[in-house]
């Protein structure tokens, strides 16, 4: 796992938080409310399967303010409508006493455990191109499909993912492959909301990963 927490034998947290994202005055990305509760979720969501679980529960801490919750339940949605699901049971809370300066998410999933990834006798590639702020708004295509991620790790053909953040995508392939491997993007760059994800496919699986990834594929080596 990466960032996931195990609770019991089945049961598997993950968490994303956003600050400084949104639509008040101070913050310092400028984006619709639904748009930073979409990137949220989309976190979220691959550190489940990172983990080998899918969600069954949401639950969010919204720092932004009441107007803001329907907004952050609505970025929810669509992203569990892009991948084809139901959207999990919502709850959680909001700060209503007093009003933020700039807007604050907080989004924990809840989900249990269904299927046990696997890096062995693989080949490991990286979906997508790091990004960071702007530039995920401004190279949305160069952005790992969730869509097309879920339909492979269903089928088998993704025996393991392991989504990339701020660290970098060298910090993130050490901790996934337990090996120094390279490719031709910046090792050290932000991939934001994870708009890069490393997979493990089996040999026999790899044409069937490069017909079905939209976003660019560099294969480590």
């Amino acid at each position: 796992m990466r960032n996931a927490v195990q609770i019991d034998e089945l049961t598997i947290l993950t968490i994303d938080n956003s600050g400084c994202i949104g639509e008040k005055e101070a913050d310092v990305v400028k984006v619709p409310n639904e748009v930073v509760a979409y990137f949220a979720a989309r976190v979220a969501l691959l550190e489940q399967w990172c983990a080998g679980a899918e969600p069954s529960h949401l639950v969010l801490a919204n720092f932004t303010g009441d107007d803001a919750w329907a907004d952050y339940v609505r970025g929810c949605q669509r992203q569990f409508d892009e991948i084809g699901k139901a959207l999990p049971p919502i709850t959680g809370s909001t700060e209503s006493n007093f009003s933020a300066l700039q807007s604050g998410l907080s989004l924990t999933m809840v989900g249990k455990k269904c299927f046990e990834p696997t890096i062995v006798n693989c080949h490991y590639f990286v979906i997508g191109r790091p990004l960071v702020g702007q530039q995920v708004l401004e190279h949305i295509h160069d952005v790992a499909n969730l869509h097309e991620l879920y339909l492979l790790w269903q089928t088998g053909v993704i025996q393991a993912l392991w989504p990339c953040g701020s660290k970098g995508i060298g910090a993130e392939i050490a901790a996934f492959t337990r090996q120094q491997l390279g490719c031709e993007l910046n090792m050290t760059a932000s991939a934001g909301p994870a708009t890069a994800v490393l997979v493990a496919v089996h040999e026999s699986d790899v044409e069937k990963l490069y017909k079905a990834m939209s976003a660019p594929i560099y294969r480590l080596k």
